[in-house]
């Protein structure tokens, strides 16, 4: 190898060491840089909007910080536990915490919402079994939902949003998995799209994370012991649905108010903090502070996240 070579390896060597390094370039192959984005989504989770602890003027702010934005979100996905609580709550508290959600949403948000159901928002009130709207039908009407799961096409990309929260066999609230009805629609859904349409998954609860091995005290002699509230019960059965769809690309959630992601046969799995923190505590549960994610979404299937920190 002459002079003149070994000068060219060497500034080849030393761009290589300039280049910024970030998740989306990250073991991605030269061809991904040629992909075009197809939507960028602001995903809001556990927001546990209320009127104590200066909840409403935070959020107020994650809106606004989240719309400034230089690469603005096109969208906004809201992953559920929207209010701070309705499982445990009469109807005039659960009304009041609702009426402040619409009332910050008509002033200080003008990106679409697509909504799906958390477990805070289900109205599980023990006294009010006999109410008509008890359960997940209080939520649907607040979040102008024909029905608590669905699926819709945008911009090459086909989202699904599922309902994580169901009653336990003890009659008491709630256990994370889909029930018999959204199980079947669930594989005839993706059995009806076209294998070149990359599909996202939104649940609030997630199918599958590494954050719910995080806590200590949940070790009993020698094994983990994963409440079926934090993560999909039915997690083996989803991979193995996803498994004979290719095109499912990501899974995202919330729920657990840490920021995690685990790549798993091919698919995406990424928990996404939330916007309330630690309940509007101290703004940092754990390790993850309060924030938003935002999703690239991309013509060759891929997906990439961004946390931020809105405070």
């Amino acid at each position: 190898m002459n002079r003149r070579n070994v000068l060219k390896g060497l500034s080849l060597s030393s761009l290589g060491l300039l280049l910024p390094w970030n998740e989306s370039s990250a073991n991605q192959p030269f061809e991904n840089l040629k992909r075009k984005r197809n939507l960028r989504i602001a995903h809001i989770t556990d927001i546990h909007l209320q009127p104590e602890k200066d909840a409403a003027k935070k959020f107020t702010k994650c809106l606004h910080h989240l719309q400034n934005q230089k690469d603005k979100p096109d969208i906004i996905f809201s992953g559920g536990d929207t209010i701070m609580d309705a499982l445990d709550k009469d109807r005039s508290r659960v009304e009041i915490q609702w009426n402040l959600w619409h009332s910050i949403i008509k002033d200080e948000c003008s990106l679409k919402i697509e909504y799906c159901i958390g477990n805070h928002d289900v109205w599980g009130y023990e006294k009010a079994k006999s109410e008509p709207d008890y359960g997940k039908k209080y939520a649907t009407e607040m979040m102008k939902l024909n029905n608590r799961f669905r699926s819709f096409d945008m911009n090459g990309w086909h989202f699904i949003v599922l309902d994580s929260t169901h009653i336990r066999d003890d009659g008491k609230w709630y256990t994370a998995k889909l029930d018999p009805e959204q199980r079947e629609w669930l594989e005839k859904d993706l059995a009806a799209t076209n294998l070149n349409t990359p599909v996202l998954v939104l649940s609030h609860i997630p199918i599958f994370a590494a954050c719910v091995f995080q806590f200590g005290d949940y070790v009993k002699n020698d094994r983990f012991e994963v409440p079926g509230s934090w993560m999909h019960t039915d997690c083996a059965d989803l991979i193995a649905l996803f498994d004979n769809h290719p095109n499912v690309k990501s899974c995202i959630s919330g729920h657990m108010h840490l920021l995690d992601t685990v790549i798993y046969n091919d698919v995406k799995y990424m928990c996404n903090g939330a916007v309330s923190g630690d309940w509007w505590n101290t703004g940092k549960f754990h390790e993850t502070k309060a924030g938003y994610s935002l999703l690239d979404v991309y013509d060759d299937g891929s997906v990439e996240r961004e946390y931020v920190q809105y405070e």
